[in-house]
């Protein structure tokens, strides 16, 4: 088993498709394909179900991907060890978020971080909410803001950020003239819906089955910004989070956005790693980190409604 195919099953694994994986690496997709045949039959083990072009992990290939993160989290502690020998009295945060929250709230919080530690380098990682939680875990990254979906063992998790879900539409929609929309009004309607296994995907798949109601969906994306974009290109509708909308503006790009009945709740969680005190810096972070957080969340409650019940 050598170095060429753990590497072509990480990307496959990081990414979630060979296509990516591929991209990833720089490599062909029938090369990240052969180097997954090849590596199943050199340990003897069904890595994954295939369902058309699509790769379905087994839980055999679970617990190897967790052995290689683990292998590569200790090379990056040394990596960083060597790092903070050579850079003495600088320091160093690194932190990992899902797309919600990482392609708005935290660029913008990082910025105001180094304007006022302008020698501390940041790290910042974009991943869906498993990986934000495991490279967490394993106390590479110093926080991690997900979905409050994740295994919450052997990290310190904190309620951070919940919002309504909206539906998104062009400004010239039959269904922007309505206050809100119901599961009836996306009876038949084209939508652009978050992955099967989203928790706030399977809130909406309740509501419809209680109602009767079948739109037909066209594009499932794990990303709430992806839905927007989608639905920007004219791809249909899409339900997706306030914060996603709010926050890159999609306004701007001739969409509107309306609250969903019965109400589907997005909840974000703040999670540490174990065991560990907050440095200076994280502690520095944080305070901006929640006042930027209470802006976004008064902006998003102004717009579309208070959450009710637990945060």
């Amino acid at each position: 088993m050598n170095l060429s195919l753990i590497e072509a099953f990480n990307a496959v694994m990081r990414t979630g498709s060979t296509t990516r994986g591929a991209e990833l690496l720089g490599v062909s997709q029938p090369a990240i394909s052969r180097s997954l045949k090849r590596l199943e039959d050199v340990t003897r083990l069904k890595l994954f179900e295939r369902q058309g072009p699509r790769l379905i992990p087994t839980p055999e290939a679970e617990l190897l991907y967790q052995e290689i993160v683990d292998t590569y989290v200790g090379l990056d502690r040394l990596k960083q060890a060597v790092a903070r020998i050579r850079s003495v009295g600088t320091g160093s945060l690194r932190i990992a978020t899902s797309a919600a929250l990482g392609l708005s709230l935290i660029p913008r919080v990082i910025t105001l971080f180094i304007e006022r530690h302008p020698g501390v380098t940041v790290t910042f990682e974009i991943a869906n909410s498993s990986m934000v939680r495991n490279l967490v875990a394993s106390g590479t990254h110093d926080i991690g803001l997900c979905a409050d979906e994740i295994d919450t063992t052997n990290v310190v998790a904190e309620p951070f950020l919940a919002t309504r879900g909206v539906c998104v539409m062009p400004a010239d929609h039959p269904l922007a003239q309505l206050k809100t929309v119901t599961p009836i009004d996306l009876d038949g309607v084209p939508l652009v819906s978050l992955s099967p296994d989203d928790t706030a995907r399977k809130q909406l798949d309740a509501a419809l089955r209680l109602m009767g109601a079948q739109p037909k969906v066209v594009v499932e994306t794990q990303f709430g910004a992806s839905v927007c974009q989608l639905v920007a290109e004219g791809a249909g509708i899409g339900l997706t989070n306030a914060v996603s909308f709010v926050a890159s503006e999609f306004e701007t790009r001739g969409l509107v956005a309306r609250p969903f009945e019965p109400a589907i709740t997005f909840r974000a969680l703040m999670i540490l790693p174990p065991h560990r005190g907050r440095s200076r810096l994280l502690e520095d972070l944080l305070k901006i980190l929640e006042v930027e957080r209470d802006s976004l969340q008064k902006a998003c409650e102004s717009r579309f409604g208070a959450v009710t019940g637990p945060a």
